[in-house]
């Protein structure tokens, strides 16, 4: 992504090793809630002027969930969400340069902050630069208000909505090749009623067949028999 200007982050620390590039100017390594509580424990630091071992801090801080959760107590004004911001909309302009989408549905835990939700398009506008102009759709930063949509899953929660969603996958592959959850055999039930229903629709199929096998052999063989005695009569006449 396109940091902002004078940004001094230097990514989160769980991209150093699980991510391609270090956890650096990517959307995750800036705006997950990971990045975003280590950017303001930095941004803490150096307001104070206080120094130590930065990545001993946020390693420590960062790991437990219910630390994070000091970013919910953030003001709408606060600038980590300029970061925020600029990173998703550096991901949707992206989507839409690429893939000429129509829609791009943001959601999940930093998406909460609903003031997160016009900055995006306010910055994606700024980002696209009149680009895209002549398409209606991406016309004015207005427009971009039917492209750039809020989950209609958030009242529920989209995490949850994704676990179930990839529960009821696992169930259903499960079922499809005749195991259950645990990869254990299971019974297979039968309907006694359709399967004697079945068996007597074959042997009146084949019945049907018999009979008219039956039918030509004896057809063919008539048909010789006269053949045969109209001959025998034909030479037993005297001629003339």
């Amino acid at each position: 992504i396109r940091p902002l200007e004078g940004d001094a982050f230097a990514g989160y620390s769980w991209g150093a090793e699980r991510s391609p590039y270090g956890g650096v100017g990517t959307v995750e390594g800036v705006t997950s809630s990971v990045a975003l509580t280590e950017r303001l424990l930095q941004m803490e630091e150096e307001e104070d002027g206080v120094g130590g071992d930065y990545a001993a801090i946020t390693t420590t801080t960062t790991t437990d969930a219910r630390k994070r959760e000091v970013l919910a107590t953030l003001p709408d004004d606060h600038p980590v969400w300029n970061h925020a911001s600029n990173a998703i909309a550096n991901l949707c302009v992206s989507l839409l340069l690429l893939t000429s989408c129509q829609k791009i549905v943001l959601g999940g835990g930093i998406m909460k902050r609903g003031i997160l939700y016009d900055m995006v398009r306010r910055r994606a506008w700024t980002l696209l630069n009149g680009y895209l102009d002549s398409v209606e759709e991406l016309s004015s930063e207005e427009r971009l208000k039917d492209v750039i949509v809020e989950g209609s899953w958030e009242e529920v929660g989209s995490g949850l909505v994704g676990a179930f969603a990839l529960a009821l996958d696992a169930y259903e592959s499960g079922n499809g090749d005749g195991e259950d959850m645990n990869g254990d055999d299971k019974e297979e039930s039968i309907d006694v009623p359709a399967v004697q229903e079945s068996s007597a629709k074959q042997e009146e199929e084949e019945k049907r067949q018999q009979s008219f096998t039956s039918g030509v052999l004896a057809g063919i063989g008539l048909s010789f028999g006269c053949a045969l005695l109209s001959s025998l009569l034909g030479h037993g006449r005297p001629r003339r």
